[in-house]
């Protein structure tokens, strides 16, 4: 095998190489975990303040029972006034009886307050619940895409070890400085160091080749890089 036509083999194996660790770092699967994470992560902030709003409700609830109970504690003393008999002047019993219907009626308020408060409640549990299941389903699609992301990556992987290995085995095998033009052209030309004429045109920089470089080109046996953009150049049908 020709230098030339090794370097070319090596070139071939290195854009596979340089493809493969594209789609391996911007794996598609990749991007929708990462959005499906972001979602998870905003209904766990959801949940957060669900459950805040649940926690703050149950609080006002215990304080509307513990004020309603105050307040029948102290109707049951007024009634006790009012209907034990004890009390006989009737400026005093019309006292008592305003008394138990202001009581009463903050009872009612009191009452009505809390059971708003309880239809309130039922509602942030609905959807607390509501979240967790959406929490829960995303978890689950995450998991499932994190577990074919990690089965590609490893063919991707697997894939790319023995490219690097054969195209080791191709380097090896050029001469040192070729071996760093190449490599230095590599860097600095998007990963594209040898490249084809077609019809007098580098496939590189895709400009023409005045006629009497191509002319050289195609009588040359050795290296010949392109006069515009410096990459080595190759035939059409190789070598």
């Amino acid at each position: 095998m020709s230098e030339l036509a090794r370097l070319q083999q090596v070139q071939e194996l290195d854009t596979r190489i340089f493809a493969l660790r594209a789609q391996a770092e911007r794996h598609p699967l990749a991007e929708e975990i990462a959005a499906l994470k972001e979602k998870e992560g905003e209904r766990v902030r959801d949940l957060q303040e669900a459950e805040s709003s649940l926690e703050r409700s149950g609080k006002k609830q215990s304080r509307l029972e513990a004020e309603v109970r105050a307040i029948e504690e102290k109707l049951a003393r007024e009634e006790e006034k009012l209907f034990g008999g004890r009390v006989t002047n009737p400026k005093e019993l019309r006292g008592l009886q305003a008394e138990v219907r202001s009581l009463q009626r903050q009872k009612d308020g009191l009452e009505t307050e809390l059971l708003e408060e309880m239809e309130e409640q039922d509602g942030i549990r609905s959807r607390v619940e509501e979240i967790r299941s959406e929490r829960e389903g995303l978890l689950a699609e995450i998991a499932e895409k994190e577990a074919v992301l990690r089965s590609d990556l490893e063919k991707l992987h697997g894939e790319l070890g023995e490219l690097e290995r054969e195209r080791e085995e191709l380097a090896a095998g050029l001469e040192e400085e070729l071996l760093r033009l190449y490599e230095k052209l590599l860097a600095g030309k998007q990963n594209l160091a040898v490249v084809k004429v077609v019809e007098g045109i580098c496939q590189g920089c895709r400009v023409e080749l005045p006629g009497k470089e191509y002319d050289r080109f195609l009588k040359s046996e050795g290296i010949f890089r392109c006069p515009n953009c410096g990459r080595i150049l190759v035939r059409q049908n190789g070598g």
